[in-house]
């Protein structure tokens, strides 16, 4: 007659699976991983961007508080000088001072012209930058070049291409 042993003797010790690797990733965490970057971009880029454009809204700031004071005083030959100043600041900050600093008259208001791509400095009201800082009395209209400026403001920035004449 057979023996009869023990069943329990004849069970296995249990064995765990092998851990679960960390690679490759599942692809939630590619995902994850895609979205973090995307946001480490775009982060970057607007900290970049607003390096760059700081000079410029600088600037529109300060022309908006020209504009306001200009509104309650009306004293032209202030704000032709601040305008003028202005532009020439705002100048200094987007080119190289080489191209910029030693420019004056004609030369600066052709400057202004082919980087604002315009005419309006030369044949048209930003002719007052040009004479008005150096006149007792603001002679031309105000209410025309303060514009004129602005649209330049707004269209020039660091890094546009001075041709060297």
């Amino acid at each position: 007659m057979p023996t009869v042993s023990d069943p329990l003797q004849e069970l296995r010790d249990v064995h765990m699976p092998d851990p679960i690797s960390w690679w490759p990733l599942a692809w939630g965490w590619w995902m994850v991983a895609g979205f973090l970057i995307m946001v480490v971009g775009l982060a970057l880029w607007a900290w970049v961007y607003r390096q760059r454009t700081q000079s410029r809204r600088a600037a529109l700031a300060q022309l908006g508080q020209v504009k306001q004071r200009y509104a309650t005083q009306a004293n032209d030959h202030w704000a032709i000088v601040q305008l003028s100043h202005l532009v020439r600041r705002y100048a200094l900050a987007t080119f190289p001072r080489s191209k910029v600093a030693g420019l004056s008259g004609k030369a600066w208001l052709q400057f202004l012209d082919r980087t604002g791509q315009t005419n309006q400095f030369s044949h048209g009201p930003g002719q007052l930058l040009g004479i008005g800082p150096f006149q007792p009395q603001g002679s031309g209209s105000l209410a025309d070049l303060i514009p004129v400026i602005e649209r330049w403001i707004k269209n020039v920035h660091r890094g546009s291409k001075v041709s060297s004449e």
